[in-house]
This record gives C-alpha cells, structure tokens and sequence, in this order.
C-alpha cells in the first residue's frame, strides 16, 4: 500500500482519512468519497420521510500541502446537507489545519497539535508574470485570513501579529478550546470514562 492510499482508506463508508499530504490525489479522493456519500444521503432524504443524515467522520493527521486543493475540499464540506464532523488525531497544520476548521463540529484529542500559519509560495518568471502572482497571492491570503477569523475566535488582530512576525502559531488542545478551533477535546479518565472539554467548561464567554 503507497502512502497516498493512507489520506483515503476507510473502514466504512463514512469514516475517513487524510494523513497524507494536501494535494491533488489526496484531496481529489476524500472530495469523491463525500460527494458520494452525501448524493446517497440526497437520494434516501427523498424517498424516506424521517430520514437522518449520520455525520460522515474526516479524521485528520496532517501537515498540509497545496492551498488551492484545500479549498476543494473545505467548499464541499461547508455546502454539505450532511453533517462533516473533523477530528485532529495527531496534528492538523497549515492547509490541513483550514479543513479541520471546515468541520460542521470539530474534535480533538489531548495530545492534538495545530499550527496555523502565513501562506509561502515560489515563483519564477518575468516581471509582469510576477506582479500577477503577487496580486493572485494578495487575494488568496485576504480570503484564508477572513476564513479563519470566521472559524474560530482568533481576532484580526491575533492574526496580523502571526502575520508579521513571520512565525508558526502552534496551539495545542487546552488552547484550542479558547481559540474556538475545537468543539470538544476528547480524552479517556483514569476509570475508563470518556470525558469532555469544552468552551463552557474552562470558563469561556459567548
């Protein structure tokens, strides 16, 4: 099995995987596998009455990749009739940190690590090509700010500093929480009990 079958296997219909690289191959599958499952979802909404939607599962433990695949993903999720729930397993960082914030909920365990930071790019060519580059570049940066700003409760303030000082903004589960990346942290207790952390837990205001 090649790494890339790993950002797509899925013991059933609605659980799957990305922890692969964010590109084309990787995002291109798990968009064909959402679709599919929410068309289903489409066609049993019509024919049953009372019919319910089941969450379709996106576990994600990933450092990202390209920005323009990502956003393939993230419109299908955010359209979709059908429940997406994300959970970061491991880490969700750059492009893949922006899907997980896609999720209709979103989860997370103890250990979970995200990294948010400014888009990069490389470019070659003659000075009109890069001036174009640089407004396409412009654009897409606005557009992943407002995004994020939208998702969480990270302030325009917040991200101009990341922004500015060039850095990798790492944030792990408990901070998370506060910065409304995460619904839930979700861990095991000592007595073998699922338990909880949300934002009403540590103290937060809506």
């Amino acid at each position: 099995m090649s790494s890339k079958d790993n950002s797509y296997a899925n013991t059933d219909k609605k659980t799957l995987f990305l922890s692969d690289d964010v590109d084309n191959e990787s995002i291109g599958k798990l968009t064909w596998s959402i679709l599919q499952q929410i068309r289903e979802d489409d066609e049993k909404d019509e024919k049953e009455k009372d019919y319910k939607r089941e969450p379709i599962k996106l576990y994600i433990n990933s450092y990202g990749g390209s920005l323009h695949d990502m956003w393939g993903l993230i419109d299908v999720i955010l359209n979709s009739k059908t429940p997406i729930y994300t959970y970061c397993t491991g880490y969700a960082m750059s492009a893949a940190f922006k899907i997980f914030l896609a999720g209709h909920k979103r989860y997370c365990y103890k250990h979970s690590t995200f990294m948010y930071h400014q888009m990069s790019c490389w470019r070659s060519g003659k000075y009109q090509d890069l001036v174009e580059d640089r407004e396409e570049m412009d654009w897409l940066n606005k557009k992943i700010e407002e995004y994020v700003i939208d998702r969480t409760n990270l302030t325009k303030d917040d991200i101009k500093e990341i922004r500015e000082k060039k850095k990798d903004f790492y944030i792990h589960s408990d901070e998370a929480v506060k910065y409304g990346i995460v619904d839930e942290v979700l861990y095991r207790t000592e007595n073998n009990t699922v338990a909880k952390i949300n934002w009403f837990l540590i103290g937060g205001e809506l």
